[in-house]
């Protein structure tokens, strides 16, 4: 039978749209809980006397994240206690049916920004500090009895803090980032590393914070770190003449040491923990649990349960995609068989697993009696380096990347890789069933030279108004779509000769 080219349910996941919440770290929603946003409220049928709208009147040196706002206010009832509300939306990344990515979407929401009193003469004299968000326009609303009396907008403009400012090359590099807007053009910025397109940064899901991470490159000296600010993942250069030239553009200078790195042995960032689904049962009386529940290919994982029919052998089989979304052949759910596992004469089950080489993400085990299946788990593979051919030589000489373990979805089925902080280009695992080869050569003057490879999005509809597909995405860990999957690190030494 040929393969679907589409299919409305992933073989692991009932047919749903997620929209991602913020993330943990500095995308964190503020603590208390009446900051978390909520649905707008309706106040149109409080009890309250009507009265003439009133404005408010803010004052502030820099309308940043985090910066102490004074708001004042006259001819307000008099001895009422007043609600500051902080307009805002809800929402992110939209992730549907596992697979697709399907873009952003909000929802307009508020959060209470605190009580505070009228005085006897009808002043309103609070402050507050604006809250982590995105950046861009919000209304403060006061509110008295459950009615809107006085509002006034404030427009949240961008902050970044570049850490640290010099190093060796390789060191790591931290840009935070916070106030970037949900809106289209103030959404998204780039980093240009002496000219070079590095990636983009995003904070879609965050909340309008997060961190941008990089390397530092070669060869020794300062190197011009410019934050643009940019359409369809790219900067734009011409800014003085743009509709939106009061958006910030910092420029950062990072000083490259001489000392050279004490090894040139790839690496991994640390993998962050996977969601997955609960287990499944299909009889009363049943459990069933994996540990551990993510790891790279060859992995070993326990499965135990208890409840199943004593002393019955029973099938295990391991679920993924095949195919290839490009090939016109198109893709589709298959299985794998696993070695089988008798239960106990106790009804308990306990099998060891080894987890095949396979496509990245989410997968399933299904434990079957027959054509029945009594318990269904899940595996999260991460993505791991297989190896780097060479660190060293002149120009010129061929390397090669291998991976294992890189996903098939329009999210996570791609790795886009730099060279000294210059885009290089991209490679996706799909096709090849998570086993990932890239092939390049050696360049620059001798010394030591970064390559790194950055989650990214491989494609999503293209009536999106900004078009991030296949672009590094140096903002992965605290907003990447789906998956949190990390950056590959490697290094390559240019010798004289």
């Amino acid at each position: 039978m040929p393969w679907r080219r589409h299919f409305s349910t992933v073989f692991f996941i009932s047919v749903t749209s997620i929209v991602l919440p913020a993330c943990s770290g500095y995308g964190a929603a503020p603590a208390p809980s009446d900051r978390t946003p909520a649905p707008v409220a309706d106040r149109t049928s409080a009890p309250i006397a009507q009265q003439p709208y009133r404005p408010l009147t803010f004052a502030y040196e820099r309308p940043i994240v985090g910066a102490e706002v004074r708001v004042t206010a006259d001819g307000l009832p008099a001895g009422k206690n007043v609600d500051l509300m902080w307009t805002t939306v809800t929402g992110g990344w939209v992730i549907e049916d596992y697979y697709y990515f399907r873009g952003k979407k909000y929802q307009p929401a508020e959060t209470r920004l605190g009580q505070f009193p009228v005085d006897a003469a009808g002043r309103l004299d609070a402050r507050f500090r604006i809250p982590e968000d995105y950046g861009g326009v919000h209304e403060v609303l006061a509110v008295i009895d459950g009615r809107t009396i006085a509002q006034k907008g404030i427009e949240v403009t961008q902050s970044f803090e570049m850490r640290p400012a010099s190093g060796p090359v390789g060191t790591p590099i931290e840009l935070v980032v916070k106030g970037l807007g949900f809106r289209v053009m103030e959404s998204t910025w780039v980093v240009n590393w002496d000219n070079s397109l590095a990636g983009f940064v995003s904070a879609a899901s965050s909340r309008g914070s997060a961190v941008a991470r990089f390397r530092a490159a070669g060869p020794a000296g300062a190197h011009v770190v410019d934050v643009l600010s940019g359409f369809q993942g790219l900067g734009y250069l011409n800014h003085e003449q743009a509709p939106n030239d009061y958006l910030p553009r910092p420029r950062f200078s990072f000083q490259t040491t001489a000392e050279r790195p004490a090894s040139l042995a790839p690496y991994a960032e640390p993998y962050p923990t996977q969601p997955t689904p609960e287990t499944e049962l299909s009889v009363s009386g049943l459990t069933a649990a994996l540990a551990p529940t993510q790891g790279p290919v060859g992995t070993r994982t326990t499965l135990t349960g208890h409840g199943f029919p004593a002393g019955k052998p029973l099938q295990l089989v391991w679920q993924t995609s095949v195919g290839s979304r490009v090939s016109g052949e198109g893709f589709g759910p298959s299985e794998v068989a696993l070695p089988g596992v008798t239960v106990g004469a106790d009804g308990r089950l306990n099998a060891s697993i080894a987890v095949p080489e396979d496509l990245g993400g989410l997968h399933g085990i299904a434990v079957r009696d027959g054509d029945r299946t009594l318990a269904r788990v899940f595996f999260v593979i991460e993505t791991s380096i297989a190896g780097i051919s060479r660190t060293s030589g002149p120009v010129g000489t061929p390397v090669t990347i291998h991976l294992k373990g890189v996903g098939w979805t329009e999210y996570d089925n791609i790795y886009i890789a730099t060279y000294d902080n210059a885009y290089m280009g991209y490679a996706c695992g799909f096709n090849s069933q998570g086993d990932v080869v890239i092939n390049f050569h050696a360049t620059g003057a001798p010394g030591i030279h970064i390559i790194d490879l950055y989650p990214g999005i491989y494609q999503g509809p293209p009536s999106e108004p900004q078009l991030l597909y296949k672009q590094p995405q140096l903002t992965y860990a605290d907003d990447h779509p789906g998956n949190k999957i990390p950056a590959l690190r490697f290094m390559f030494d240019v010798t004289a000769k």
